[in-house]
């Protein structure tokens, strides 16, 4: 006998029987093209199929009433959606990626029963534990234990202000981002900070401040950080049977004609009639406004997160509308939700692109574009706003902070320059397990060189090798894989 765990979950009342079935391997289909007069064929194709694993078990009712509640118990337990973690006691650090199949029928005596439990794993492999090597220079060896080739997450902590980075591997496979630069050609900031919001206040004031008419009132309430970043420590009270909440403002150090502003939203709310609005804005040196970002919850009877990006002053809910309720909202997805936005303009384009954060991945990814070709839009950033709300009869929202809030100023590169992609602190993930390619969890696949390739290492030995030498802090995880 021994121990099913799944989902990390085990059962006092359940314990795994002798028997079963368990292959060996992976199932593998061969395709053989037969010529006339040739012995035997051609081998054309190999396909390895889905495992399935059929399971006796022995189920033990004494904590439950009667059998019934014992299976309805059982089925919440087993029944997923997609493939989640498989293992035995007596197969240690092996783990299958599975779902339950077909109908359990239990055969009863007494208090005690039995039933054979069919698994599939769509991932027909088993896998070892995850295994972390890190890089002691630009080169390393890597040997897997497993009898089937590992998918690797390399993870390459920026050193030095870099174009390019690659990884390589004995046979010449290679990922690779950005552009190494040739002798003749100078490298360049693309992007130089203005602005990055520390731990003090200084510089922000209150006055002069304007937002949209459906955002609220602009109260006498007050803003603070509490170390992490941006929040209202007073909403003050309402002025009409309106939202409201305080606004803060400040110059930047200079005018921006290409810029990025980038921020982490933070929001919880603890019952569901908690709303807030959290809205950060850009002016030009004329206090026209440039446009918005930002995350609301507007409904009393849900927990919303909705995304708002907007170019140019607010018309109605429609006009110039980047990101909206039609393109990114969550509805009950919990009540502590986290969101990157980061907003881009560059010549007449405007670019948004928002992510929900989830355990430090970016998820969710809304991507959005806007040309002002009546250049309406184009002035020269001057000013930036940060504006949080709650609502007049409503409890005010749990959390909504600004978490982090950046300006920079964008250069543009010509043609004979080759501009820096990443610099100390940023950190490049090349996933081969599932092909994303990551700057400080943000999607940069569009920075992929062509010829790039979400390489495997191969059974036994791999020597690995990163570029350019002595600007990364490199290491590696991946889990051994067997047939």
């Amino acid at each position: 006998m021994s121990t099913l765990i799944f989902n990390g979950i085990s059962k006092p009342y359940l314990t795994t029987l002798r028997g079963g079935e368990y292959p060996s391997w992976a199932p593998v289909e061969r395709e053989i093209i037969r010529v006339p007069a040739l012995p035997g064929g051609y081998l054309s194709r190999t396909q390895t199929k889905e495992r399935v694993l059929k399971v006796p078990v022995l189920l033990d009712s004494h904590e439950f009433q009667n059998f019934e509640l014992l299976k309805e118990e059982l089925a919440s337990w087993l029944f997923t959606e997609e493939a989640t973690e498989l293992s035995f006691s007596d197969e240690p650090n092996r783990v299958y990626y599975a779902v339950v199949d077909g109908s359990l029928d239990i055969e009863k005596i007494i208090s005690k029963g039995t039933g054979v439990i069919t698994f599939i794993c769509p991932d027909p492999f088993k896998y070892g534990q995850e295994e972390t090597a890190n890089f002691p220079s630009d080169a390393v060896a890597i040997t897997t234990e497993g009898t089937a080739d590992a998918d690797p997450i390399f993870e390459m902590e920026v050193l030095e202000p870099v174009t390019f980075a690659m990884i390589q591997n004995q046979d010449e496979q290679y990922q690779m981002i950005g552009i190494p630069a040739d002798d003749d050609m100078e490298v360049v900031d693309s992007r130089e900070i203005i602005f990055n919001q520390g731990t003090s206040m200084d510089g922000w004031g209150y006055k002069g401040t304007t937002v949209d008419p459906i955002s609220g009132d602009i109260s006498d309430g007050t803003m603070t950080h509490d170390g992490t970043g941006i929040l209202v420590s007073d909403y003050d009270s309402p002025q009409s049977d309106n939202a409201y909440g305080p606004a803060i403002i400040r110059e930047l150090p200079e005018t921006l004609q290409d810029f990025e502003i980038s921020t982490v939203i933070d929001t919880r709310t603890d019952t569901l009639n908690q709303n807030f609005r959290v809205e950060i804005y850009g002016f030009d040196e004329n206090m026209n406004m440039l446009g918005k970002i930002g995350i609301q919850d507007g409904n009393r009877d849900l927990h919303e997160r909705v995304g708002l990006a907007r170019i140019g002053e607010y018309v109605n809910s429609q006009v110039r509308y980047m990101i909206g309720s039609n393109n990114f909202r969550f509805i009950n997805s919990g009540p502590a939700l986290t969101f990157f936005i980061r907003w881009k303009r560059e010549g007449e384009t405007f670019e948004v692109n928002i992510y929900r954060i989830v355990n430090g991945e970016y998820r969710n990814w809304t991507r959005r574009r806007y040309t002002d070709t009546s250049e309406d839009f184009l002035g020269r950033l001057k000013f930036i706003q940060v504006y949080i709300r709650t609502f007049q009869d409503r409890p005010n929202p749990t959390l909504a902070r600004v978490n982090q809030l950046k300006v920079e100023k964008l250069y543009q590169v010509n043609d004979d320059q080759t501009p820096y992609i990443a610099y100390p602190g940023d950190v490049i993930t090349f996933d081969h397990k599932d092909d994303e390619i990551l700057i400080n969890g943000e999607d940069r696949k569009d920075l992929k060189d062509f010829g790039g390739d979400y390489f495997k290492l191969k059974k036994g030995e791999n020597q690995l090798i990163v570029q350019p030498s002595d600007s990364f802090s490199t290491s590696v995880k991946y889990r051994d894989r067997f047939r």
